[in-house]
């Protein structure tokens, strides 16, 4: 009862409606459009001149019943087509944004050309871990056009809906899913007091606040360790050119349809996204990407690609890649070939998810490399770069370790630093000075060095 009521089959009608549309597309860049979906030809009949068969979706509109005939002779376009056309001949900067649900997202994009659509399948289906159903939407999309995907505009909370807080919480599960929002194709939406922590449910026709609440200091913390550095790599996520699907099978070879697994590149930056949304534990790899269309819509081509043809990775014998976790910032050395035979071997607890980033290769011309990556055992280190110097100084770090320790320097201390009453000071300094000229290739003489420190 706030809304007028147009009658659209008027053609002034529709056309004084699209004069307004362009008014204000020549004083904004974006324009989204509430409840679009209730002006596509399919909905605009249901809900107002229903066929004579059905009874309507309005009781009070049964009288009003047209036949398809009758409705498409006096509403021949669909109206968001002509919207999409007149905005891109007259107003060809302006970004067309179009909340559309009951499952009207795909036809918004393919059939009528808007530039960004509300995704509520993302909302909805994570919520209620309907990971299956999310799976095979995202599927379905990358098997028909995948460049539909980098159109949806994804969000956990809206003016319509609960908080974001009051669907998905303020822990693993809310972290989880905003990971998927901020790395998929697309365009995230972050609603107002999400990011704070704010359990008032909002809206236009709130005129202010009726609660008395603060930012959740914690909440927004971790959104700046997390979410944050994410988003600032949105030039990395945001497209569908190289965008990647994957399964994730478990040793006993069955697909956990619980983990959504993908990848995306950008020049020569790369990621690799997985996350699980359910409370279990899941041990799994990602290997072989599910299909996608990589022909027309006219003519389907479906193809599956490895992770490693997906990030475009070298299959040197003597290649490994680096790579870092951004959740938890350790760094993993992996060999490239392994990653082309195997993939990427994962293990996931409960709302937990991996985005690893910050791939670069390096080569092994000394076996080095090899060592590391067997001594590390798939384990993450805070720095692989200090993890090779430390291997590379093992030969000085332990007889170096051996001397210049705790008790070695209070039994120096004690002996009020005459390091000749230090029986053992002299055989240990002896060795690590060995390993010492050894590497530098000098001839060092202990006794006269201890001398000097003496």
């Amino acid at each position: 009862n706030d809304t007028a009521q147009l009658n659209y089959l008027i053609p002034d009608v529709r056309e004084a409606v699209i004069q307004s549309i362009l008014h204000v597309a020549r004083m904004f860049p974006i324009i989204r459009f509430d409840a679009a979906m209730t002006l596509a030809k399919k909905h605009y009949q249901r809900l107002w001149f229903p066929l004579p068969e059905e009874a309507g979706a309005i009781p009070s509109r049964a009288e009003h019943c047209m036949t398809r005939p009758e409705f498409d002779a006096v509403f021949p376009l669909e109206f968001w087509r002509e919207v999409v056309d007149r905005i891109a001949a007259e107003v060809p900067d302006t970004l067309l944004l179009a909340e559309a649900f009951w499952l009207m997202e795909g036809y918004f994009v393919r059939t009528l050309g808007m530039h960004r659509v509300y995704n509520s399948a993302f909302m909805n289906m994570l919520k209620e871990e309907e990971n299956q159903k999310y799976r095979q939407t995202i599927k379905n999309v990358l098997e028909f056009s995948p460049e539909i995907l980098q159109r949806f505009v994804n969000f956990m909370n809206n003016p319509d809906e609960d908080t974001a807080e009051a669907q998905f919480g303020k822990d693993d599960k809310y972290f989880g899913v905003a990971v998927l929002m901020v790395t998929m194709p697309g365009l995230p939406m972050i609603g107002h007091g999400q990011v704070e922590g704010y359990t008032e449910k909002y809206g236009m026709e709130y005129r202010r606040a009726y609660y008395d609440e603060s930012p959740d200091d914690a909440l927004v913390q971790r959104h700046a360790r997390e979410i944050f550095p994410l988003m600032r790599q949105r030039h990395l996520f945001s497209g569908a050119t190289d965008f990647a699907f994957f399964d994730f099978v478990t040793p006993d070879g069955w697909v956990d349809e619980n983990v959504f697994a993908y990848s995306n590149r950008a020049g020569d930056a790369r990621a690799v996204i997985v996350y699980q949304n359910a409370a279990g534990h899941s041990d799994g790899r990602v290997q072989w990407s599910t299909a996608r269309n990589v022909g027309s819509v006219e003519a389907v081509s479906l193809r599956q690609i490895s992770i490693a043809e997906a990030l475009d990775l070298r299959n040197d014998s003597n290649c490994y890649y680096i790579y870092r976790d951004s959740c938890t910032g350790l760094e993993y050395l992996e060999h490239a070939q392994r990653i082309h035979n195997e993939g990427i071997y994962l293990s996931l607890g409960p709302y937990k998810y991996r985005a690893l980033l910050d791939w670069r290769p390096v080569f092994d011309v000394d076996l080095s490399w090899g060592r590391l990556h067997a001594n590390l055992a798939g384990q993450g280190v805070p720095s692989i770069d200090d993890a090779y110097q430390e291997l590379h100084l093992a030969p000085l770090l332990g007889p170096f370790g051996a001397f210049m320790n705790g008790p070695m320097l209070r039994s120096i201390h004690e002996h009020e630093g005459d390091l000749a009453q230090v029986e053992e000071f002299a055989p240990l300094l002896d060795t690590f000075l060995a390993a010492l000229g050894e590497r530098l290739e000098l001839s060092i003489d202990t006794a006269s060095l201890v001398a000097s420190m003496q």
